[in-house]
């Protein structure tokens, strides 16, 4: 298969590699129809995190149709349409999926795996033909075959990261909320900001992102 892999600092390319194979009785494989950059990938193309190994497969935003389904799984059938999520969850402990202990001794904790970094338990990831899914009950979402790959691409990280982004920084009816970067979670946040009561948003960035989001928020 075709995946995307880092070769060095500023350095990918589109090479021929090993298929995965189901591994786990809770896995599924499916093959990719729909992935996207996301901005922390600008990261690993610089080299500036930990453990970045020529080789490894980028990308943590992905969507597409279950191919193969391992034996426990008990959510969903080949060629059902599926988004993931980005951060690789067993459904109990977070710890399960990243054994990477350098990242608890760099950052002070270990973070669930995360699909496409090396440091948060090395899954191979979207941006390439096929992906292996462990957990696939607890990380694969279901939807519509009406939604389209670049609707349904958002369920995978932006929509989640930009409610967090509201939910966790306590945002409450009639608060002013100041929002640096108006890129897809700037303006997601925005909208969520909204939502729960905001009586203002200030949207700061100095590019054509600006004037997009007056269109959007001012008609």
């Amino acid at each position: 298969m075709q995946a995307l892999v880092w070769m060095g600092k500023n350095d990918v390319r589109v090479v021929e590699t090993s298929k995965l194979k189901l591994v786990e009785p809770t896995d599924v494989m499916i093959k990719v129809t729909g992935t996207t950059v996301c901005g922390s990938d600008m990261h690993l193309l610089h080299g500036v995190l930990l453990q970045l190994q020529q080789g490894d497969n980028l990308g943590h935003e992905f969507c597409g149709i279950v191919e193969q389904v391992g034996s426990a799984v008990k959510n969903l059938k080949p060629w059902e349409q599926v988004v993931n999520f980005f951060v690789v969850s067993c459904g109990s402990s977070c710890e399960r999926t990243n054994a990477n202990s350098l990242h608890e001794q760099v950052y002070g904790l270990r973070t669930a795996g995360i699909f496409g970094y090396s440091l948060c338990g090395g899954y191979a990831d979207g941006q390439a033909e096929y992906v292996h899914i462990p957990f696939a009950d607890q990380n694969l979402l279901k939807f519509p075959e009406s939604v389209p790959d670049g609707k349904g691409l958002y369920l995978s990280d932006v929509v989640a990261t930009s409610y967090h982004t509201i939910q966790d920084t306590a945002v409450y009816k009639d608060d002013v909320v100041a929002i640096w970067g108006l890129g897809p979670i700037g303006l997601l946040a925005a909208i969520f900001a909204f939502r729960v009561g905001a009586s203002r948003v200030i949207g700061i960035d100095n590019n054509f992102r600006t004037s997009f989001a007056e269109k959007r928020f001012l008609g």
